[in-house]
């Protein structure tokens, strides 16, 4: 499971507890996209693999959210996140097919591309915190917390 603020990518079995809103292309070949069909090699991009649906969560207390489903080798995945103030939910159904696909599409993979990046920056954080002697665990009230100080409170407490 990913967070990215509000947003969440996770994967599931199925996709019950949602009401599909669209299904762009739903057939494999429209998923095919070619660059420019006058050119003699036509070069072309396949996301046939990729199903996308853009539903709504129909769970209690998941007013105001909008979910990606995404289908692929890999499995079933969800990205939900909040429409907030924008209404990004009807800006994006009234598109034309391709550009919902397009859209939601690149919407989901900036959001796992995000989130792999958050958590190599982690690792990276922890990783570097553990080098340097950094983390520190402390127990209170029968809970053990762990946490990274910062190089400024490595000095104080080392002196």
């Amino acid at each position: 499971m990913t967070v990215i603020g509000h947003n969440m990518i996770r994967k599931v079995e199925s996709f019950e507890g949602y009401d599909v809103l669209a299904h762009p292309l739903p057939d494999r070949d429209d998923r095919v996209f070619h660059r420019d069909e006058t050119d003699a090699y036509r070069v072309s991009v396949t996301y046939a693999s990729h199903e996308i649906r853009i539903a709504r969560p129909t769970a209690i207390g998941s007013g105001g959210r909008l979910a990606i489903l995404m289908h692929h080798g890999g499995g079933r995945y969800i990205l939900e996140f909040y429409e907030s103030a924008l209404p990004i939910g009807a800006a994006l159904l009234t598109l034309p097919e391709r550009e919902q696909y397009a859209l939601a599409y690149a919407m989901f993979k900036q959001a796992d591309e995000c989130a792999a990046g958050a958590r190599a920056d982690e690792a990276q954080l922890w990783a570097t915190a553990f080098v340097d002697g950094r983390i520190r665990k402390r127990r209170r009230n029968g809970m053990r917390r762990v946490f990274i100080e910062s190089p400024d409170e490595k000095m104080r407490r080392a002196s």
